[in-house]
């Protein structure tokens, strides 16, 4: 099973590290440069160090889709540059977690996946954020 998070920042951390220890692979995306505080316990430093380790778990970055799926298989989470979640059509996850903590929606759709879970204020459940 594949699940795309989007956010690489601390909680959005603690939600991969959930799920690896599950047995599920683990896609995480945000920006090129991250605004995550909590640096150090966050795997969006990938992003600027190529590879980091939270708590015996390993995240790499990663530049395509198909790049992602190798590092997932070799049971790591992958870290993308994909604000616009632009590889979900090829990566296909059985699903998609906002863990972005925006104020608003940057783009979650419930059909973004089969199923949806978005964390953080403002989400509505089956109508993403603030019914919209």
């Amino acid at each position: 099973m594949l699940v795309y998070v989007r956010g690489a920042g601390d909680i959005a951390t603690g939600v991969a590290a959930r799920l690896v220890r599950a047995g599920v692979s683990v896609v995480m995306a945000d920006i090129a440069v991250p605004t995550c505080i909590r640096r150090t316990i966050s795997f969006c430093e990938a992003i600027r160090l190529g590879e980091v380790q939270v708590e015996g778990i390993r995240a790499r970055l990663a530049q395509t889709p198909a790049e992602a799926l190798e590092i997932t298989q070799a049971g790591d989470v992958a870290v993308v540059v994909d604000p616009q979640a632009k590889m979900l059509d090829e990566l296909k996850p059985a699903a998609v977690v906002d863990a972005i903590l925006a104020k608003r929606n940057l783009g979650t759709k419930m059909d973004d996946a089969p199923i949806v879970v978005g964390i953080g204020q403002g989400f509505t459940a089956g109508g993403g954020r603030n019914g919209g």
